[in-house]
């Protein structure tokens, strides 16, 4: 199932809590699955074992504390190919080659995407200072729904983002048009910036949470990707499927 589908299907039930990781967690194993299928010369490196992968990984950048969401890199030791039907082996790496950030944008749009613009700045320095060739990327969640409910508020405090679908979709599409600011790098040599930047657009109200949903001025919709636009056509440069091709070409040709 595409990452856009799943990701939906999975809020959709589950939901979304802004201190839980385990949407995070979700992602990643999708695209972790996604790049290693769909790039030869990683797939073939883990299926030996000569690169392994870890969520959530900290690495010492400096005095630095740098905290990957996605850390893909060489093994310790001799290479021990994945369990069978394991498409990569999960371990600590020694070297990062592949470094990938996730964040969303669920509510208050205009603090929350400045923050994130601001993390992902961040995230690309500690990555090429780390070393030039680390292939740096970002996945953005935007949700485009008119509606949100977030638990660390009262339960009778409902977000409205918008006064109509119509317009909290136009604020989407303005929150995704800001990271198309970030420079991204096709060569060692070029400015700073990521390497790719994949951004999916939801509509998720996250009612699904509500202890008492009942009390709420309006009813829960079911979680679904947003049109086009605010989602993104195929063979935009921040199309999900775009970044998945970039961070494989760089790869191939830095390692």
């Amino acid at each position: 199932m595409p990452i856009e589908a799943a990701l939906a299907a999975y809020l959709d039930v589950d939901g979304y809590h802004p201190r839980s990781s385990k949407h995070s967690d979700f992602q990643s194993l999708i695209i972790i699955r996604d790049l290693v299928m769909q790039c030869p010369s990683l797939g073939a490196k883990a299926a030996r074992g000569e690169v392994v992968t870890k969520l959530r990984h900290h690495q010492q950048v400096g005095h630095a504390d740098w905290v990957i969401d996605i850390a893909i890199g060489t093994c310790a030791g001799a290479p021990v190919p994945p369990e069978q039907g394991a498409p990569i082996r999960f371990d600590t790496p020694v070297m990062i080659q592949i470094a990938i950030e996730l964040k969303g944008i669920f509510t208050e749009h205009g603090k929350a995407r400045r923050n994130r613009l601001r993390d992902f700045q961040a995230f690309h320095g500690y990555a090429h200072q780390y070393d030039n060739r680390t292939v740096a990327a970002a996945f953005l969640v935007v949700n485009a729904a008119q509606y949100f409910y977030s638990p660390l508020r009262r339960e009778d405090d409902l977000t409205e983002h918008a006064p109509s679908v119509a317009a909290a979709r136009a604020l989407a599409e303005r929150s995704v048009a800001l990271f198309r600011a970030i420079h991204l790098r096709n060569s060692l040599n070029d400015p700073p910036g990521l390497e790719a930047l994949g951004v999916t657009v939801v509509e998720h109200d996250n009612i699904v949470v509500h202890p008492n949903p009942g009390i709420l001025p309006v009813q829960r919709q079911a979680t679904r990707i947003s049109p086009v636009p605010p989602s993104l056509a195929l063979g935009d440069p921040l199309h999900y499927e775009t970044m998945i091709q970039r961070i494989c070409m760089q790869y191939s040709q830095r390692f």
